[in-house]
């Protein structure tokens, strides 16, 4: 079909003009408006790999350089190791397994190139300074170390100990995960350094309980003698924040990871809580709910807890931790006056 214009009026020659005119302004603003945008887009890209860069920046120089420890431990979790789940065991520095007898103490000597497991005399095989050793505990036992500068640990169940053969350099540090108690050796030139995932805790010659398993929502403290300083950093978008406190006897430290905080109580019975490296739990005023999770560690059991019972509850008291199952069903029962029912074979004990 073709269109005459010759035939068309003058009058709507002009309107078709106008039309045409108004179309194209329309499709140079809209041509406009897309430059616009693609530059928008540029400039927010580029701030964004800016800002990216500077946090990347911020976050690195704040945070503090590992140790050879700090870089030990870290590579030892990336690794997969077969952890013993029946047995206590030491593992060298060539990764030898060593399987412990609970009722043996793991005792080195100053120079680090000897272990005594018992009366068994093992070379650790050293060869450098930055010789690391990890004793591995599974639940339902605990064993006892002492270390090349003479400080003992006491290694409660589901734990494990990461420390040197023997301490050079101007600082004493080991690495934990679970729960320990310590009597520090003291050295006045050289600070003593418990270190966690989450916080460290600095020391110079003190007896002292660090609680810090990683299915547990709090990383607990207990000062008993001599005086310790907590160090949480607290990790931020934008910084981080290192939160201190320091420790006096008879207080309790207490870092809560969900809300990332430091608190710290005072004036506790702190001896209930190293009871445990005695081979006894006591508790004063604790909840039922921390009393049952603390036996489930000790014990490596499962409680299958009733519809109706109320885990706030406050109870004083005190197992033996060689106890059998049936004896802490009715030790359980004889202190919250509630009913427990064992099973034996699947370690259960149904509480209600």
């Amino acid at each position: 079909m073709q269109i005459n214009f010759n035939n068309i009026p003058n009058d709507e020659k002009e309107s078709l003009k106008e039309q045409i005119r108004h179309r194209l302004v329309q499709l140079e603003k809209k041509e406009s408006g897309r430059k616009k945008r693609k530059k928008l887009l540029a400039y927010f890209a580029a701030a964004s790999i800016i800002l990216l860069a500077g946090l990347y920046i911020n976050r690195s120089t704040d945070e503090k350089p590992l140790t050879d420890l700090e870089r030990f431990a870290a590579s030892a979790e990336k690794t997969e190791i077969n952890f013993d789940s029946e047995n206590i065991s030491l593992v060298l520095q060539d990764k030898q397994a060593i399987a412990v007898n609970e009722r043996s103490v793991i005792s080195y000597g100053k120079n680090g190139e000897q272990v005594l497991i018992g009366k068994k005399a093992i070379n650790t095989n050293t060869s450098n300074t930055a010789s690391f050793n990890t004793v591995n505990v599974p639940y339902g036992k605990r064993t006892q170390i002492v270390l090349a500068d003479g400080t003992t640990v006491w290694l409660n169940s589901g734990s494990s100990l990461i420390y040197p053969t023997q301490f050079v350099g101007s600082i004493r540090e080991v690495y934990l995960t679970g729960e320990a108690a310590f009597d520090v050796s003291h050295d006045k030139t050289k600070p003593f350094f418990v270190k966690t995932k989450d916080c460290n805790v600095r020391v110079l010659g003190t007896v002292f309980n660090v609680s810090s398993y990683p299915e547990d929502e709090t990383i607990q403290t207990a000062l008993l003698k001599g005086k310790v300083r907590i160090t949480y950093t607290k990790k931020g978008i934008l910084k981080n924040q290192e939160l201190q406190e320091d420790l006096t006897p008879g207080m309790i430290g207490k870092i809560n990871k969900d809300k990332k905080n430091l608190k710290v109580e005072s004036g506790r019975d702190v001896s209930s809580v190293l009871s445990w490296r005695e081979g006894y739990f006591s508790f004063k005023s604790e909840s039922l709910g921390t009393i049952l999770n603390k036996l489930s560690k000790y014990y490596k059991i499962e409680f299958i807890k009733g519809a109706n019972l109320n885990l706030n509850t406050s109870y004083s008291g005190s197992f033996a931790l060689n106890e059998n199952l049936n004896s802490l069903a009715d030790a359980l029962s004889s202190i919250t006056n509630n009913t427990c029912q064992v099973n034996v074979n699947q370690r259960t004990i149904t509480i209600k």
